[in-house]
């Protein structure tokens, strides 16, 4: 089974989560707070249930690793990534820029990766060698002709708290100092951002493996480059990663301050 069958059934499957997701928004929801502390509504639970059952019905072999209901067949060739929601802050209060990230990896290489927007009506996608789609349309990342051009580029950041918990507040404080168009921007809408090429560089820090499972295809298929600086290893096996990503010679640049 080649590439485009894969995300050919990625994108149903993702058509079917944001018409639940859209459905839901219409007649409510219920949120909850998990043992760590985030948000969880009843969405969140009822979207990777969806898309765990398409899954196991059409790849009963293939492994699964979602946020709301862990690991399923660790040990398979192929291997699903799922966050129904990514961004639960902002759908629970109605900031539409939350997005649905699903990716397909072989022995750790990604083959297909999307990230769907229900509430912008925008969804980028890629599979291995065939390039990235934003709605249908393709994408091309284009580099700054030198660093003379930095100054004019957004880097977007994750949240404050990222950089507290993975240990970089310094490295933040110097980037702040340094650049004048530094954004926060949420959860993976940033990510969708600097595929699009729309912003130079996204910056995130202390995320799961869920979070960034399609970013690193998307990036590359677009001609951008893709960071990853290192992993953070918790009690209980939990692992959290930092990586950065976008233009490549704004990348480059940010890996001498991180």
């Amino acid at each position: 089974m080649n590439t485009r069958t894969y995300l050919e059934f990625a994108l149903e499957t993702i058509k079917k989560t944001r018409a639940h997701i859209q459905g839901k928004c219409r007649t409510g929801f219920s949120v909850s707070v998990k043992d760590d502390h985030s948000l969880v509504t009843e969405v969140d639970r009822e979207t990777e249930q969806l898309m765990r059952h398409e899954i196991e019905k059409r790849f009963p072999d293939h492994g699964i690793v979602g946020e709301e209901f862990g690991v399923k067949n660790e040990g398979a060739e192929f291997i699903w990534y799922l966050d129904p929601i990514d961004g639960t802050i902002s759908f629970s209060h109605g900031i539409p820029l939350y997005g649905t990230i699903m990716a397909l990896h072989q022995r750790g290489v990604p083959l297909v990766g999307a990230i769907d927007h229900p509430g912008i009506d925008l969804c980028c996608y890629a599979s291995k060698g065939n390039g990235i789609f934003c709605n249908g349309a393709q994408v091309v990342i284009h580099d700054l002709a030198s660093l003379d051009d930095l100054g004019k580029e957004i880097i977007a950041t994750g949240d404050r708290k990222q950089f507290e918990r993975s240990g970089t507040m310094e490295e933040y404080a110097m980037l702040l100092a340094k650049h004048n168009l530094v954004r926060t921007v949420p959860d993976c809408f940033g990510h969708t951002l600097a595929a699009k090429g729309a912003v130079g560089v996204m910056i995130d820090f202390h995320i799961s493996v869920w979070d960034g499972a399609a970013t690193k295809l998307l990036i590359e298929e677009a001609g951008g480059k893709f960071l990853a600086l290192k992993e953070s290893h918790f009690p209980a096996g939990k692992i959290r990663y930092n990586i950065i990503f976008g233009k490549p010679k704004v990348v480059d640049w940010l890996a001498e301050i991180f």
